[in-house]
């Protein structure tokens, strides 16, 4: 027999501070992405985070939910953002996860979007027949330094036995790039922080709102305050299967400054030697924006970034890279939702939209 379980806030805080939790033979979630849901300023206490499904009395899988606002006509709407599926081998082919795909949607009134999922789990909301595909994000990846020594293995163990030949390579390689490339740093005209300060917050605050999903001051306190990736050389949850440590990640934010006065600020985050562009806040036209990111790529020695901003991205055609390649970020709407939304609506989304500012 299979039960479902889920949990809000309340209960989830006393799930993963319970007996029960630490004895699991696999994580539904790992603590601190407990404790981010938890303070999810869009997660009203009633709303259900995570959901559990039990078969025989063993934890068999689970279902995570973001909670989330949409803005249509000047109207929140409260939606789920599908962040975790997973059901464990041994019970599969039970139908646990469309029980638990199910289940979410109820909850949330069928106000569900999904991103970041895999070609497998692709398939199933496919073929559940509940879900309309948008327009994709579309942007670009740019490859600045080599990095053979974090890519080959991944795709490859064998790689690892020569990952020291492998990384001197990068070093060697990676040094000439920097004697050929010079970007000189313009004085008093950015500066980088991981700090959330004052003066990016008051920016913020005058701020014309984001398209349809509006990211404020909460919003962004929340996100750098209580991330879902931890710094850490080791794995220290390694039988939870999404994101929970890693060697390096932080929230960086770029302030770019016209006539001594802040005129644009991006919002990125940095998990080891890759970058992402999450949001934009103030100017995009800044003439500054290329040559302050391609400092910033040399500075933080960052071998790849992705950018899913047109203007963004025109700005960067300019320059040398090693390679660039198309990026895709592909969503899903519940047909239910969509049906609600105006005829004319267009579902624009920024980078840092649903549980990918996280990861």
């Amino acid at each position: 027999m299979i039960i479902l379980k889920p949990l809000n806030k309340k209960a989830l805080f006393n799930f993963v501070n319970s007996k029960e939790f630490h004895e699991l033979p696999f994580l539904p979630i790992s603590h601190h992405r407990a404790i981010s849901h938890i303070n999810n300023p869009h997660a009203n206490d009633n709303d259900t985070i995570l959901i559990l499904a039990y078969y025989e009395n063993k934890l068999a899988g689970y279902i995570g939910i973001l909670a989330d606002h949409m803005q249509v006509n000047n109207t929140l709407i409260k939606i789920g953002w599908l962040s975790t599926l997973f059901v464990h081998p041994d019970y599969r082919g039970k139908k646990i996860a469309q029980m638990l795909l199910k289940e979410a949607c109820n909850l949330y009134q069928e106000n569900i979007i999904i991103t970041e999922y895999t070609e497998e789990a692709k398939k199933m909301y496919e073929r559940s027949n509940l879900f309309v595909p948008q327009k994709p994000l579309e942007g670009s990846s740019y490859h600045f330094l080599l990095n053979f020594s974090e890519i080959l293995p991944k795709k490859n163990k064998n790689w690892s036995r020569i990952y020291p030949i492998l990384k001197l390579s990068d070093k060697v390689f990676n040094q000439f790039l920097y004697t050929i490339r010079r970007y000189e740093n313009p004085e008093k005209q950015f500066t980088i922080t991981d700090n959330f300060d004052s003066e990016i917050k008051e920016f913020i605050k005058g701020f014309s709102k984001l398209k349809i999903f509006n990211k404020d001051v909460a919003d962004i306190d929340w996100m750098t305050s209580y991330p879902w990736i931890l710094n850490s050389n080791t794995n220290k949850e390694t039988n939870y299967l999404f994101s929970d440590f890693d060697i390096n990640f932080k929230y960086i934010f770029i302030k770019i400054y016209d006539s001594n006065r802040l005129d644009t600020i991006l919002m990125l985050t940095v998990r080891n030697k890759k970058a992402t562009l999450q949001f934009i806040f103030g100017n995009k036209k800044n003439d500054k924006i290329n040559e302050v990111l391609m400092i910033f790529l040399t500075q933080f020695n960052i071998a790849n970034i992705i950018i899913y901003d047109d203007e963004i991205n025109k700005k960067l055609e300019k320059n040398r890279f090693l390679l660039v390649k198309e990026r895709n970020r592909n969503f899903m709407v519940h047909k239910k939702l969509v049906e609600i939304l105006p005829k004319d609506f267009k579902f624009e989304i920024t980078a840092g939209d649903g549980d990918s500012i996280f990861t």
